[in-house]
């Protein structure tokens, strides 16, 4: 079986004996401290991981993959498993300001991922999906503040270390650089990391499993003649031909071309929102300017569909193995397991994941109703999609409520509800760091 098995398109055999060089190379301390050597070495051993944590059965519903990405390499630095030296060179290629990882990898997850999204659906049935967001946003922050407060745990500290990196897209897409940008107004990035981690993987689980139960009240809902709480897969009550999209997309081969393309369109547009942030709105993060730019860019329709598809093809190969290179590095670098312990063991901190997890599906079917949308799929779509661990999470979410068909709002919510966040991470930071 290990014959057939292949990591990267590499048969097994061959990829662990490149690994193992890397990694002993790196481990006598020979190769030297650049781009390429911190890539290659936190690559591999993320897409190794990566294929790993697949390998458990049900292991990847919980986002496990990921989270062996994470906690593996913060055990090794716990227990000093490695050379100085080699956490030196992950920590330089990672946050270094000669390298600066992050910032590159951050810059093409929000053009990639907002110049793919399907433009029509987004232009006829944008706005009304909004509502719901907005209103499981808001629903949830309002939910945070209150029960943190009463709580004792606070209701800032709910908002920044509990509800916004539940509602922010996952790890990659929303707690990587929600820590990068609160780490500006005071506390550390590995502080803040460390902190946040436990939330959004617990609201990744109790996203799924809230799924599963508002799919089991949707059935009994009919059973007793409960109108617009489950329309049983279909979003709206009535109508809502906007909101049909072909799921049928053929799948194209990468054109090598088109990724060095990308790698320009992601560098152009983090420079535009760089420009604003430096000369004129300091006050709000480059990254959040960096989005409002590329959302414009796709609402609008005037970028060539070439350009377009440059950023997805750079955005798919950094998917591939920039997100498992980001998350060794985030575990090497930014975890500390001791504050991910504290944090769990906080009675006040796992009832406010709890509660904003489960009531980001409430809030956002009710703001579904005011749209003519049903509670049900408003609710797992615009609320559940939000809380989860991005498209891993978006999978599991849609697969236990049993409405696959919806991931084209799914994945709305991932991408845009998560750039959404980063936006009211950047205005509401330093009220919420004061």
């Amino acid at each position: 079986m290990l014959k057939k098995e292949k990591i990267l398109g590499i048969p097994l055999l061959w990829f662990l004996a490149m690994f193992v060089i890397l990694m002993f190379t790196s481990y006598i301390n020979i190769l030297p401290t650049n781009f390429l050597t911190g890539f290659v070495l936190a690559g591999s051993m993320g897409v190794f991981l990566i294929w790993l944590g697949n390998k458990i059965p049900k292991f990847d519903m919980l986002g496990g993959p990921s989270l062996l990405c994470l906690f593996v390499p913060a055990l090794f630095t716990m227990w000093k498993i490695f050379p100085e030296h080699m956490y030196e060179l992950v920590n330089t290629f990672y946050q270094g300001k000669s390298f600066g990882f992050i910032e590159f990898f951050i810059a093409t997850l929000i053009s990639g991922s907002i110049l793919t999204m399907d433009r029509n659906l987004l232009v006829k049935a944008g706005v009304r999906y909004a509502v719901p967001l907005i209103c499981g946003v808001i629903g949830t922050m309002a939910l945070a503040f209150l029960v943190g407060t009463l709580t004792g745990f606070g209701g800032k500290e709910a908002i920044r270390l509990i509800m916004i990196p539940i509602m922010g897209g996952g790890i990659g897409a929303g707690a990587v650089p929600i820590a990068t940008i609160f780490s500006s107004y005071g506390s550390t990035y590995e502080e803040i990391y460390s902190t946040i981690l436990p939330a959004v993987a617990m609201g990744n689980i109790i996203a799924i499993l809230m799924g599963a139960l508002l799919s089991a009240l949707g059935r009994k809902s009919s059973q007793f003649g409960i109108k617009h709480f489950s329309g049983h897969g279909n979003l709206m009550q009535v109508g809502g031909e906007e909101f049909k999209v072909d799921v049928e997309k053929t799948k194209k081969t990468a054109n090598l071309e088109l990724q060095g393309a990308g790698l320009l369109v992601a560098g152009t547009l983090y420079a535009l929102g760089y420009i604003v942030y430096k000369k004129l709105v300091p006050d709000v993060h480059a990254y959040a300017w960096t989005i409002i730019f590329t959302a414009i860019l796709k609402i609008t329709g005037v970028l060539p569909k070439s350009i377009e598809e440059a950023a997805g093809d750079w955005y798919g190969f950094m998917m591939a193995i920039g997100v498992p290179c980001m998350m060794v590095c985030t575990g090497f670098c930014s975890m500390s397991l001791p504050n991910c312990l504290a944090a769990i063991t906080n009675p006040a901190y796992l009832l406010i994941v709890i509660l904003v997890a489960a009531g980001s599906a409430i809030f956002a079917g009710f703001g579904g109703l005011l749209m003519k949308m049903n509670f049900v799929e408003s609710g797992v779509t615009a609320g559940l999609c939000m809380a989860n661990m991005g498209g891993s999470g978006d999978i599991a979410v849609l697969g236990a409520a049993g409405r696959m068909e919806l991931m084209p709002f799914a994945q709305i919510s991932s991408r845009l509800g998560g750039a959404f966040i980063l936006l009211i991470v950047s205005i509401l930071g330093p009220w919420l760091c004061a």
